[in-house]
């Protein structure tokens, strides 16, 4: 997929963000109105615009300047303690339950189908639905359910919900390259909201939060995870014991179930059927349109197979048994 802008950090701190071409001018001027509704509702928590403008025909803005790092290369930093990620992905978490929070109390007037959106993401991966067929086991855990049984659950939780439509007022991009940490003032902030995904529920953004290490295994390391074809199931196996450490000791990353104190109970089966669909639709975007074909022997894992394992892990290892 051509990516419709570049984003270049200076050293002075700016982040710069320009249009890599003409045809992309208005997807980035409607970020920039996004980014100023949401400075307007949390000025405290969104990165504001400095200055917009063209540049060789090219539409771009500069935010201002804010210290501190993503919590992508903070999380996967291999010098931080676990200690240290779970407390600030702690903190994070709570940042973006306020900002929720305010999101949800803005005027909307109608709610969001879902279940559409879920069944059009299913249908577009008709290539992989033989390995959600499969029987899983992933880093030692048989996983119960089949992927196709997760599909149809998510499916029935979108009809059951009741899912707000939100408007320009709702950031729904909380993944970790785009939740910013300042160490000095212990202050959370955020940049780059998701135009594309408007009218969505507020609450996707918990679900891009709660998918963003699989994400970044699968789009950003990539050659992160092996599959291993067995008898009659699908062995996924980390490759690397510093994400295996993650999965293991951050229970925020692990499973569904550790985020309901920011999502509450009452809220699960929304974020359940929205954390399917943000999984589901990533594995339509960064995945190969081949039919997916069982591997004749081990090999590292596709995007789209690391992020099938993600989604199986992260909503049903919890159900799971240990072989």
């Amino acid at each position: 997929m051509t990516s419709s802008h570049s984003v270049d950090i200076l050293d002075s701190g700016f982040v710069f963000k320009t249009a890599n071409t003409a045809e992309f001018n208005e997807k980035l001027k409607t970020e920039v109105q996004q980014i100023q509704a949401l400075h307007g509702i949390y000025p405290k928590l969104m990165v504001p615009v400095l200055h917009t403008g063209l540049v060789g025909g090219r539409h771009f803005y500069i935010l201002e300047k804010k210290s501190g790092a993503s919590l992508a290369s903070l999380v996967f930093d291999a010098t931080k303690s676990i200690e240290y990620k779970n407390q600030i992905i702690k903190h994070a978490l709570d940042s973006i339950k306020t900002a929720v929070k305010i999101e949800c109390s803005q005027p909307i007037e109608s709610t969001y189908q879902l279940h559409q959106k879920i069944r059009y993401e299913w249908d577009s991966l008709k290539q992989l639905h033989s390995l959600f067929d499969k029987p899983v086991i992933i880093e030692g855990k048989i996983i119960i359910p089949s992927g196709r049984a997760v599909v149809e659950r998510a499916l029935a939780y979108a009809e059951e919900e009741i899912f707000l439509a939100s408007s320009t007022s709702a950031h729904c991009n909380f993944h970790f390259g785009n939740v910013l940490y300042d160490e000095t003032l212990n202050e959370i902030s955020f940049i780059d909201p998701d135009g594309s995904v408007q009218g969505i529920d507020p609450y996707f953004g918990f679900s891009r939060f709660a998918f963003s290490f699989w994400h970044e295994l699968a789009a950003e390391i990539r050659d992160s995870i092996n599959i291993v074809p067995l008898e009659k199931s699908v062995l996924f196996l980390m490759k690397h014991d510093q994400h295996r450490q993650m999965l293991d000791q951050i229970p925020v990353i692990r499973s569904i179930h550790e985020i309901s104190n920011w999502i509450g109970e009452e809220n699960y089966r929304k974020f359940y059927a929205l954390t399917t669909y943000c999984f589901l639709r990533s594995m339509r975007i960064n995945g190969s349109k081949d039919t997916w074909m069982m591997p004749s022997s081990p090999r590292a894992g596709t995007p789209e197979e690391t992020l099938y394992a993600g989604l199986m892990f992260y909503l049903e290892s919890l159900s799971s048994t240990v072989q």
